[in-house]
């Protein structure tokens, strides 16, 4: 039996179609949350089709929201590797009893990830990690997601890598092509059709989705950022995350949005999606959206110093490296980046069939 451990929507959103092939399939999986984005997870299960979460090991901030700030990160550590010791041994026993060989499967970057890779051990059950050996070779940007990177390739056995560039980083382990990233295939689980969660402006717009510490705790390179925003023209959404909208307050810059800026809650990705495809272009420091608009064909420009992704360099994908002139002259004609043609192989199919080969799923 699978004993699948997740924190964040980010990883649930690529580890949805992985799941739902598992389902389909008719093999049963353990699901472990470490509850780091505690209050989008439920839902984005629920959407999705898949089976509620089995175990928390943590409840997020105080067990009422999101992890926010570093302040935040002591006390629910504590709790997961607490609520863990508690749960090792029924665990153990779950994934033993249950149908094929023990596995741990953690997804990406992030914290859980790495925690996920240690459970692993300690339960004495291989680990594997999809998303493995994506690099930006500077420990420091990002931070801590390139440290959890590379840890967690250490920890883990089966490393499923979205494609050759990420694969040729792995040097130890059984190493699996996948040929591209799973949120190809979470992208096909929202349906063309589906209609955005909230109102559109009628004239062509951007979204702007700036979430990082490394853009949230400088308030001059933020500062800088919003008036370049304003400045371009451009009808933009603005997507208020829970951190954002706190460093907004925290620097009293809500003010320097603009009239042609219209602030929308946080969405789910199914709603989020909806609203994409409908959108000329983003402005974002999110991996994941670096991702998604590569495989929507959408012009993004990544905002931040270095990324370990490498979809859509030299086809819609621009990284600014904090750059206010990238900034600016993006904005200027976004349409001008457009993707090539992709390959047609669906990477869940890859994972989930070298599971059942290796008698992890059966």
């Amino acid at each position: 039996m699978i004993l699948v451990v997740f924190g964040t929507t980010g990883e649930l959103i690529k580890l949805m179609p992985v799941l739902a092939r598992l389902r389909d399939r008719g093999q049963d999986v353990v699901l472990a949350s470490t509850g780091q984005q505690l209050t989008q997870i439920p839902r984005l299960l629920e959407l999705a089709g898949l089976q509620p979460v089995d175990v928390w090991l943590g409840h997020g901030a105080g067990g009422k929201r999101d992890l926010q700030s570093n302040s935040d990160i002591p006390g629910w550590a504590a709790t997961v590797a607490l609520t863990f010791a508690k749960e090792r041994g029924r665990l153990r026993r779950r994934l033993r009893s249950g149908p094929g060989r023990p596995l741990v499967l953690v997804h990406g970057d992030t914290m859980t990830t790495l925690y996920g890779a240690v459970m692993g051990r300690a339960l004495g059950f291989p680990v594997a990690h999809i998303e493995s050996g994506l690099r930006s070779f500077d420990l420091r940007n990002p931070f801590p997601e390139e440290l959890n990177r590379r840890l967690t390739s250490r920890v883990a056995r089966y490393l499923y890598a979205p494609g050759a560039w990420a694969a040729g980083n792995l040097r130890r382990g059984t190493i699996v092509d996948t040929g591209s990233n799973t949120v190809r295939d979470a992208l096909e689980m929202v349906l063309a059709e589906a209609e955005p969660p909230i109102a559109l402006p009628e004239e062509p717009f951007g979204i702007a989705s700036l979430h990082r510490f490394e853009l949230l705790n400088n308030r001059r390179l933020l500062e800088q950022t919003l008036r370049a925003l304003r400045e371009s023209g451009r009808s933009f959404l603005f997507v208020q995350h829970p951190v954002t909208v706190a460093a907004l307050n925290k620097y009293r810059l809500e003010g320097l949005l603009g009239d042609q800026v219209m602030p929308i809650p946080r969405l789910d990705f199914f709603g989020f999606v909806a609203v994409m495809r409908r959108s000329a272009f983003l402005v974002t420091d999110s991996g994941g959206s670096q991702e998604e608009t590569y495989y929507l064909d959408i012009p993004c420009l990544i905002h931040r110093m270095r990324t370990e992704r490498r979809e859509g360099f030299g086809e819609n994908i621009v990284l600014s490296r904090f750059d206010l002139g990238t900034l600016r002259a993006f904005l200027q004609d976004p349409g001008a980046h457009r993707r090539r043609p992709l390959p047609a192989a669906s990477p869940s199919d890859v994972i989930v069939d070298d599971l059942e080969a290796r008698g992890f799923a059966a």
